[in-house]
């Protein structure tokens, strides 16, 4: 492996430094002791002084390489210490591609299998990876960030690189390495002429994997747009955090049916940001910059704002209930939450025309803290929702214990309609929420022959293009004043 000849290289110099000094003071010390004339404590004294410096200098070496040690002890590629300072000197810009492989379910074996086990894939997985790319591409640098994330850089052309890493998906990928399954994601990137920093590379790698999930680089016209700002992501960063400072975002409403009643009396607000020349700057490229830079609440109190601001500025109607997201991780913010209440105080608007729509990937450890938050929330009169249920996230274990007032259901059940489970389930689930006094939302309702068979599951609103299409505040007031109003 790559690392271990580096370690070992880097080792040897090291030898070479301790003993080089500590041959040449033993040399000094015979010539003193063995050829002039002096009183033995003289001798004594110079020869017990040189042995003190000798292991002085042998200590601080060996502490010295402790600190610089440059082996991840688990899988024996580089640590994430050495890989930035090893491909701070190796890289090199407009040839090199960085290659990013993330053993996904790492989390989820260490819980099943025990953290020895998981030690173990590790490092089976790390040689797995050094053998396929080697044998395309010669020794390959490797090095783990995180957890199950490995960053490798291979000096070859892109489209070489990009069909070794489908074929190594293709193969690997739901496989099984000592008789455990191992999920894979895995993104690429050629490194630019200009290199801002290797962060922003690391950054882009990730943004592929979990937010464009290797569609960026398919778009047509977007995928130009997007390459351009991620070559650029310092200013790009920084564009959005200005846009989110000087509230350059505008809202979409998109009416939501009430199976029962017949009438629009839920909203859902969509939210759009835009640069300093007016281009739109899509979700999937904003919500990873935001997370990255820790912006959520500023962002959320952003979007807060300007839904009070339109509503009052606008005379939106108080007689129906306005949907939004917000960032869990501001929920939680304390300080978020005195700002968050502050606005619907200065704006004079009741929190009970209101809902919040809460989204989580993993869980939050500590539940119930969780949940005396939001009945804080719930207290100031603030309705609560989970968004995308019944997909891989948080909130199918989280309402066992938080009481909502909503359930938006994930669109993959909308998406799956025809198919018998999904249906089954979709059914069993709205059931249940119905006996739970829990209102669900179906999303993505977007032919209206799929109406008639959400509402025989007792499902209490609609929502999607062939109910209404998102619209902005003028074109919302207006639906909403009509007849369109009620079907």
């Amino acid at each position: 492996m790559y690392a271990l000849k580096e370690d070992r290289k880097k080792k040897f110099y090291l030898a070479l430094r301790v003993s080089l000094p500590v041959i040449i003071l033993t040399g000094l010390l015979a010539f003193v002791v063995f050829e002039e004339r002096r009183s033995f404590w003289y001798d004594l004294f110079i020869l017990l002084a040189g042995i003190f410096a000798s292991v002085y200098f042998i200590f601080f070496m060996i502490f010295s390489e402790l600190r610089e040690k440059i082996i991840d002890e688990t899988t024996s590629t580089f640590n994430r210490k050495y890989l930035t300072k090893f491909l701070q000197r190796y890289i090199k810009p407009g040839k090199s591609v960085l290659v990013l492989i993330s053993l996904d379910n790492i989390k989820e074996i260490n819980e099943r299998y025990g953290i020895e086990n998981g030690d173990r894939v590790l490092k089976d997985f790390a040689k797995l990876l050094d053998r396929f790319f080697s044998k395309h591409f010669g020794q390959v640098p490797i090095g783990r960030l995180q957890a199950g994330d490995f960053v490798l850089v291979i000096d070859d052309e892109e489209e070489k690189v990009k069909e070794a890493l489908e074929r190594f998906m293709k193969e690997y990928d739901n496989a099984f390495l000592n008789n455990i399954e191992i999920k894979l994601f895995a993104s690429y990137l050629k490194v630019p002429s200009k290199i801002e920093s290797l962060q922003s590379l690391f950054d882009q790698l990730y943004e592929e994997i979990y937010y464009c999930k290797g569609k960026c680089k398919t778009r047509s016209k977007q995928s130009e747009i997007y390459k351009k700002r991620r070559e650029n992501s310092k200013e790009f960063e920084g564009e959005i955090a200005q846009s989110i400072k000087e509230r350059r975002l505008s809202l979409l409403f998109q009416p939501t049916l009430n199976l029962h009643t017949r009438r629009f009396d839920l909203v859902e607000i969509l939210v759009k940001l835009f640069d300093s020349e007016g281009n739109l700057i899509h979700p999937s490229q904003f919500v990873p910059v935001v997370n990255r830079l820790g912006l959520e609440n500023e962002f959320d109190l952003a979007l807060t704002e300007e839904l009070l601001s339109q509503i009052q500025r606008e005379e939106l109607p108080l007689s129906i209930l306005y949907s939004f997201n917000l960032s869990p991780f501001s929920v939680r913010n304390r300080r978020f939450t005195q700002n968050f209440f502050a606005l619907f105080e200065r704006f004079a608007i009741s929190p009970r025309h209101m809902v919040i729509e809460l989204f989580e990937m993993g869980i939050y450890k500590d539940v119930g803290y969780y949940k005396k938050v939001l009945d804080i929330y719930k207290e100031r009169g603030f309705h609560l929702a989970f968004d995308n249920f019944g997909s891989c996230n948080a909130s199918v274990e989280y309402i066992k214990s938080i009481e909502v007032d909503f359930i938006h259901f994930d669109k993959f059940f909308t998406k799956n309609l025809d198919n018998p489970r999904y249906r089954a389930l979709l059914a069993h689930w709205i059931e249940l929420f119905g006996n739970l006094g829990i209102k669900s939302v179906v999303k993505f309702i977007d032919k209206e022959e799929m109406v008639p068979a959400i509402e025989s599951m007792g499902a209490d609103y609609i929502q999607g293009y062939a109910i209404a299409k998102p619209m902005d505040v003028k074109g919302f007031k207006s639906f909403i004043g009509e007849q369109h109003a009620i079907r």
